[in-house]
């Protein structure tokens, strides 16, 4: 494993915006990301060995390791072909899989000098979208997982992220994004993502930024249907009210320090 190379980890609450978020960073030419990699080895087998990263072991694609295999999901195939060509050059090599949280304190334990990123999204948005995957009768997602499940799921990680977050040194190595405010102005989360992951601006990641600040405006609001309202109003919103003040507060600190080591 190369030293020049950092390391990445994104994570965040299934449906919260985690793909979006991977597509986003590896747009950029320097950073390498894989789609829920070694999430099997993560939540299955609880095994956080940094030696994944190896640029071998990274390509060598096992059942125990992932089902996002692009030798059986073709859709894959451009991602990973992509990170192949520019693996040498780049600066970060990671994974992106959601639903980390409540292993994630001993993944930082196992990886101390890794970065992580955590989005926040609101329930409503989330659990809509699991009712959404589990409605339909050819997706892989479980039946089961509808919206209840999304709120219980959805409640534990935000308390578990929001104990995690009150140790104050976590916030050095951890970058909360809210999905629901980051593309208010990309420029401004450009800005503390580049500060954050030591990266140099780059069209590319602009581009791609602008793009999906753009879907997000234009999709339309949704609300909670009625046999759904109870166990979405159980719900206690104080966890994700203080993680995004502290989301705010970190964006607003790396913008600041990107700008100020920016060449004038």
């Amino acid at each position: 494993m190369s030293s020049e190379k950092k390391h990445l980890i994104v994570t965040g609450v299934a449906r919260s915006g985690t793909t979006a978020l991977g597509e986003l960073l590896n747009a950029h030419p320097r950073v390498c990301l894989g789609i829920e990699r070694f999430k099997f080895q993560y939540l299955r087998k609880n095994v956080y060995s940094p030696a994944f990263f190896e640029r071998d072991r990274f390509f060598d694609f096992r059942p125990d390791d992932t089902n996002l295999d692009p030798a059986l999901r073709p859709a894959w195939k451009p991602v990973y072909d992509s990170i192949a060509q520019k693996w040498d050059d780049a600066e970060i090599i990671g994974d992106k899989v959601p639903d980390l949280l409540p292993i994630l304190a001993d993944f930082i334990a196992a990886n101390p000098d890794f970065k992580y990123i955590c989005i926040l999204r609101n329930l409503k948005d989330v659990a809509l979208s699991w009712q959404t995957r589990a409605d339909k009768p050819r997706d892989s997602w479980p039946a089961g997982k509808g919206f209840e499940a999304a709120c219980a799921s959805w409640a534990e990680q935000m308390q578990t992220l929001h104990d995690l977050m009150l140790d104050r040194p976590m916030r050095e190595k951890i970058l909360m994004l809210d999905y629901d405010t980051m593309y208010d102005d990309p420029v401004r989360t450009a800005a503390a993502l580049s500060a954050f992951l030591g990266l140099a601006p780059n069209g590319a990641f602009l581009q791609t930024l602008h793009q999906h600040a753009a879907f997000v405006t234009a999709r339309k609001t949704r609300k909670v249907p009625p046999q759904f309202i109870e166990p979405y109003k159980a719900v206690s919103q104080g966890h994700i009210r203080g993680l995004r003040k502290i989301s705010d507060e970190q964006i607003a600190t790396w913008a600041d320090t990107f700008h100020r080591n920016a060449p004038s």
